[in-house]
């Protein structure tokens, strides 16, 4: 009978021999129902045949894939572990991205006449050198003289300068400033007939030559209108400078929306979930540092806002968006505002978002001076809306201070937080606000 070899099989480990090759035969290849067995690996070298020697070979060939296998096995349990190191890097990042997103839309900070978004970007080197400024001058303007160029600072969007304490010159810094620099240049000789206050007026817009624009208008006159100058002002200026101020709101909260739609200016919601986010964090990186009766007040605070619904109906409206103090500018002789600038910032959304920055920057009195001419029905409400507004800040500040690891800072904003917290109760001030609106 003649034979003939068939498959190699490797037998299942729970058989006699574990991982052994095996040759299968047969009468013919395709009948293997009662095959006889034979382990070659144990059969001496001088009998093997050349058939089972090519198998010997083959089982090294096997054995060193196997080798192989293993060592690849080992480096992808390596990148798999890289792999996962990284998740937890971007995870991380992706919450410190969060964070500067609650912190962009709950404060900005913009240096007067710069677009500044704080105090770090106006010490930075500028975009462009006087040198650079002198040419665009020059090159657009060759009738006039420079006897002084002075730079101003700059922020996210705009390098800016003083030419001869004469005019103001913005050089956009990259593509997104230019949509910026437009609907300023639509909008703002629309609001100037309707305001008692200037505000910039653009008296040339070109551009640079790395196709960037640059716009050139006279320089409003003024010094910031810090705080300090309101409390040394008479009853009779006060109520003069927050008639300005409310007249000035009531002009631009009153703009039509569709038409600033036109212009390209953004429309930004308010909604809940920035507020979620901060809470996250609040509990991650704050509750640590705070008692258990803190943590539950701090906790208070958010769910009466977040569950109220209040708190996110408004009626849209045109916003400056960024009325620091800087961006206000006073006579101190006169004792009245005199221009407000700087809507690079300007945007269809929240009319509070304009009315929080007078409670924050000037207080009390200031603020409830302004709601009587702007809003008197709505005081109350924005006491409790305002108030939890300025608790977001002290804790925004907090957060930026834990993550940047600035410890004395951390202790103060602590100090200040703890304050807050002993001077307000949210509960009263809610039920205070439900009664006005009743």
């Amino acid at each position: 009978m003649n034979r003939v070899f068939g498959k190699l099989k490797f037998f299942d480990p729970e058989l006699d021999y574990i991982c052994q090759p095996y040759w299968i035969i047969g009468n013919n290849l395709g009948d293997f129902e009662h095959p006889k067995v034979v382990n070659i690996s144990q059969k001496p070298p001088e009998i093997l045949s050349e058939a089972e020697k090519h198998i010997q070979n083959l089982q090294g060939q096997i054995e060193c894939l196997w080798g192989q296998i293993q060592e690849k096995d080992a480096q992808i349990n390596q990148l798999q572990h890289l792999c996962a190191t990284a998740q937890k890097s971007i995870r991380r990042l992706i919450e410190q991205n969060r964070l500067l997103l609650v912190s962009s839309q709950q404060s900005g900070m913009q240096d007067s006449h710069t677009g500044s978004r704080s105090n770090r970007h106006s010490s930075r080197e500028p975009t462009y050198e006087k040198t650079v400024v002198c040419s665009l001058v020059n090159a657009h303007f060759p009738d006039w003289s420079i006897r002084e160029l002075r730079f101003c600072g700059q922020g996210s969007s705009f390098c800016t300068y003083t030419l001869n304490q004469d005019y103001i010159i913005r050089c956009a810094r990259h593509r997104d400033s230019v949509r910026r620099l437009r609907w300023e240049e639509r909008l703002l000789p629309k609001l100037q007939p309707q305001l008692q206050i200037s505000i910039p007026q653009f008296q040339h817009v070109g551009y640079m030559s790395n196709g960037l624009p640059f716009c050139i208008y006279p320089m409003i006159s003024g010094q910031p209108f810090e705080e300090k100058y309101y409390h040394r002002l008479s009853e009779v200026q006060r109520e003069n400078v927050v008639q300005q101020v409310a007249a000035f709101l009531k002009v631009l909260h009153n703009f039509p929306i569709e038409e600033a739609i036109t212009y390209s200016i953004p429309f930004r919601e308010i909604t809940e979930y920035p507020v979620r986010d901060m809470l996250q964090f609040v509990r991650q990186k704050l509750h640590p540092k705070l008692s258990l009766a803190e943590q539950q007040q701090c906790q208070r605070w958010f769910d009466i806002y977040i569950n109220n619904e209040r708190d996110f109906s408004y009626q849209p409206s045109l916003i400056h968006g960024d009325l620091q103090p800087r961006h206000i500018l006073f006579n101190e002789e006169k004792g009245e505002i005199v221009g407000i600038i700087d809507f690079e910032d300007i945007r269809v959304s929240d009319p509070a978002h304009d009315l929080y920055y007078m409670y924050r920057n000037y207080g009390d009195d200031f603020w409830h001076r302004l709601l009587q001419h702007y809003s008197p029905h709505n005081l109350k409400y924005c006491q409790w809306k305002f108030r939890f507004s300025r608790l977001v800040d002290i804790i925004q500040h907090l957060l930026e201070n834990i993550e940047d690891r600035r410890f004395n800072n951390i202790e103060e904003g602590l100090e200040e937080l703890q304050e807050f917290l002993n001077r307000h109760n949210p509960d009263e001030i809610e039920q205070s606000s439900m009664k006005s609106h009743q």
